[in-house]
């Protein structure tokens, strides 16, 4: 079965937020980002502390006070700095992928009995990717797209709804993906 589309910026974005729920680096990267970020947050709580708050006559207590609500500010904050960490990536990444002058592409996928290839086109630039189907670790779906990866930050993405992909193509689509696949799909809401 062979298919084309355009595959856009936002078709990209995509698959940056399905990695961003789904990948252990950004698992990592997301921690040290909370970790980093509750100096500021301590430092902002501790500065609010010690020039709002009156202060008691015994510096020990003093202290304890404004360090206790430094505290208290970076841990009632915390679940914001979570919340914050994918919005900021994909932000810091469509910043970064908008000066480049590099979508869209347009993607021949040809799905066989052996493998899964994808070429793109973008001017005078011809990539193909050939995945053996053993090779795909996962699939994960939201209600655009499908990633195939076949390793742990790469993936071939498929939208489902497109032009030039249509309903008998994507369900074409499906019936080879089950047959082939005994990885679980993962289904994403974000």
């Amino acid at each position: 079965m062979v298919t084309t589309y355009q595959l856009t910026l936002d078709d990209f974005l995509a698959f940056q937020n399905d990695m961003i729920h789904h990948s252990n680096q950004y698992k990592r990267a997301r921690g040290v980002w909370l970790r980093y970020m509750n100096l500021p947050l301590f430092a902002l709580g501790y500065a609010a502390a010690f020039f709002l708050v009156p202060r008691p006559e015994s510096i020990g207590l003093s202290l304890l006070i404004t360090v206790g609500i430094g505290l208290l500010f970076a841990l009632l904050l915390r679940p914001l700095l979570k919340d914050l960490h994918a919005p900021l990536a994909l932000w810091q990444t469509r910043r970064v992928l908008n000066k480049q002058d590099t979508w869209p592409k347009d993607v021949t996928l040809q799905l066989s009995d052996t493998i899964v290839e994808m070429q793109t086109v973008r001017g005078n630039v011809h990539r193909t990717t050939q995945v053996p189907w053993t090779s795909i670790l996962k699939v994960n779906e939201n209600e655009t797209h499908r990633f195939l990866y076949y390793e742990e930050d790469e993936a071939l993405i498929i939208p489902k709804v497109k032009d030039g992909v249509t309903e008998v193509e994507q369900s074409e689509i499906e019936r080879i993906l089950d047959k082939h696949m005994n990885t679980e799909k993962h289904t994403s809401s974000r």
